[in-house]
């Protein structure tokens, strides 16, 4: 083996609404509940709190509600960059 994975952590401003429209537009990355594997994946804490914590202990904890955690996989890097900007740029048009 050689080389290593790369895992990404962004704050996206609009809090939970942002992270999950960022995430619905993404192609390649995958929702999942942890990072690992070789498919890239996407994680987005909140998500997988908000069914038991409200908003503001989920905040609390000091995760904040726009955190996404991208971790690349083994698709072309060229395509992960592109998608993430692509779903970022979507983002910033609405």
């Amino acid at each position: 083996m050689s080389g290593f994975g790369g895992v990404l952590a962004v704050e996206l401003a609009g809090g939970f609404e942002a992270a999950d429209a960022f995430l619905s537009r993404l192609r390649y990355a995958r929702r999942a509940a942890s990072l690992g594997g070789v498919d890239s994946l996407a994680v987005h804490p909140a998500s997988m709190w908000r069914g038991m914590l409200s908003d503001e202990q989920i905040a609390a904890s000091g995760v904040p509600l726009g955190l996404v955690r991208l971790a690349a996989g083994t698709e072309d890097t060229a395509d992960l960059v592109a998608d993430a900007l692509a779903a970022a740029d979507a983002l910033m048009a609405k």
